[in-house]
């Protein structure tokens, strides 16, 4: 057919070209504004642009069915202008058998159509639907989409069709059905599902109240208590709706095993799937047990620190690389340091625990008091922090305010990093916060350097004493290089 054959009928209203070998579409419908019936199925269809349709605004039935049409040429992908711009009038529009399988990553193919009623997508190798595919098409009354390859589809695919009346997805592969799929499609009377994948409806799935008409035959539907809902629900629209043919809506074999090959208004939910009981129960009082573990483990918490803290000395205390010499080969087994504020503490707790845990302590040195008199003060520090085998410094928030205890500690600090030896060790007294601590303590928590925090709880300083103990046996050589 030439190029100039359709542009003198510019009268006519119906016209036919089926089962052409090929045509091409190079403005042939340009004069055709009183066209009414356009049918071109089963013929080799080309087109020389997009814009063949711009002049048939009257145009109300079209069928291109299969035209060897693909998704990507109803759509200049560049200006996003449609075929079927210009067809402000188009009723009935039929594509069954293309090729339209990248349908899902096109959008706005169908936009133009804004009085379409009916729209046929009838085996079209479709693999998904997306949001938006179907948009403006508000006045669409019937929407075909069987025999095509659906496994999923968007959850707002079909939103906006508020006049949808009839829509099936039978023969396809769709196995699941989100809960918002129907929404706002308050119109449709009728819904084709057969022959799908579909084993389970969700609970609470939106199903329009308008229905008359759904079949869901010949699916694996699964027959268990996931599927109470829709069971449930079956019950409530019984006579209302029509689910012919209900002898091929058959459980799976996935189902329960007396429900296999039964119908499935064989299957009541209230006598397969009764609530647990014991699950109930145990729900009530699982948080009454966390609650009261909880409880015992606080309780406890401190036997139970001193219980991972043997474990841990278990596994990994006899792995340290120690100092050599033994506390009898220094002058001063040990060295207390601490602010005159804090020597309540030493005289009510730490003498006591000496002399009856550890008696053979016989060379400590408490404060400045047991200094060696023929020195001068800092002199005197520095020889006490060089010859004893300890040192421990007492803080409190009182000492971190100390600039000579804080000048004591440099010393110790100082002394500790040229033997490469953890000789000195931390005793917090209180809490001391963040913002107060110097920063020099502040380096040593994080470089893992030993200290311990005095605890007001009776078995917290069952713990706190024990540390101190094993603390005290021998001097670790420090390492930076391996994290403690």
């Amino acid at each position: 057919m030439s190029e100039d054959a359709l542009t003198s009928v510019g009268s006519l209203e119906s016209l036919v070209m089926t089962d052409l070998r090929q045509f091409t579409m190079k403005g042939s419908f340009r004069n055709m504004q009183q066209l009414l019936y356009l049918d071109m199925s089963y013929s080799l269809l080309k087109m020389s642009s997009i814009d063949q349709f711009t002049n048939t605004s009257a145009l109300r039935v079209l069928n291109m069915s299969g035209s060897h049409l693909k998704a990507e040429y109803l759509v200049d992908i560049q200006t996003g202008t449609s075929l079927f711009s210009g067809l402000v009038s188009l009723h009935i529009l039929k594509l069954r058998k293309n090729s339209l399988d990248n349908l899902h990553n096109i959008p706005g193919i169908f936009t133009p159509l804004g009085s379409l009623v009916e729209l046929d997508l009838t085996s079209c190798r479709i693999l998904q639907v997306a949001s938006g595919t179907f948009a403006n098409l508000t006045t669409l009354l019937v929407l075909r989409l069987p025999q095509n390859q659906l496994t999923s589809i968007s959850k707002d695919a079909f939103h906006g069709l508020s006049n949808l009346q009839v829509l099936q997805l039978q023969y396809n592969s769709i196995t699941f059905i989100d809960q918002e799929l129907f929404w706002g499609t308050n119109e449709l009377v009728q819904l084709y599902l057969q022959n799908n994948h579909i084993s389970t409806v969700a609970s609470n799935t939106f199903m329009p109240s308008s229905l008359i008409r759904l079949n869901i035959a010949k699916n694996p539907l699964s027959c268990d208590c996931e599927l109470t809902w829709f069971r449930q629900w079956l019950n409530e629209v019984e006579g209302k709706i029509n689910f012919d043919p209900e002898n091929e809506t058959l459980c799976s074999s996935s189902s329960l095993k007396p429900l296999v090959n039964q119908i499935i208004w064989s299957f009541h939910p209230f006598e397969y799937c009764r609530i647990n009981a014991m699950i109930i129960v145990s729900a009530c009082f699982a948080p009454i047990l966390v609650l009261t573990l909880g409880i015992l483990v606080y309780l406890n918490r401190w036997w139970i620190n001193y219980k991972l803290y043997l474990l841990k000395l278990a596994i990994v205390g006899y792995h340290e690389i120690t100092e050599d010499r033994n506390p009898e080969d220094y002058e001063y087994q040990l060295n207390i340091m601490f602010h005159d504020d804090d020597e309540w503490w030493v005289n009510d707790c730490m003498k006591p625990f000496l002399e009856q845990r550890m008696p053979h302590l016989e060379r400590v040195i408490f404060g400045d008091a047991d200094l060696h008199p023929g020195l001068f003060y800092l002199n005197a520090i520095y020889d006490v922090i060089e010859n004893s085998h300890k040192t421990i410094l007492l803080l409190s928030n009182q000492s971190v305010d100390d600039a000579w205890y804080m000048t004591k500690l440099r010393m110790a600090v100082e002394h500790m990093n040229d033997t490469k030896l953890e000789k000195v060790i931390l005793i917090f007294l209180e809490d001391i916060d963040d913002d107060h601590l110097p920063y020099l303590v502040r380096l040593l928590l994080s470089r893992n350097k030993p200290y311990l925090l005095w605890s007001e709880d009776e078995e917290g300083q069952e713990v706190f004493w024990a540390k101190v103990q094993k603390s005290m046996r021998s001097n670790r050589q420090m390492n930076n290089v391996i994290p403690v």
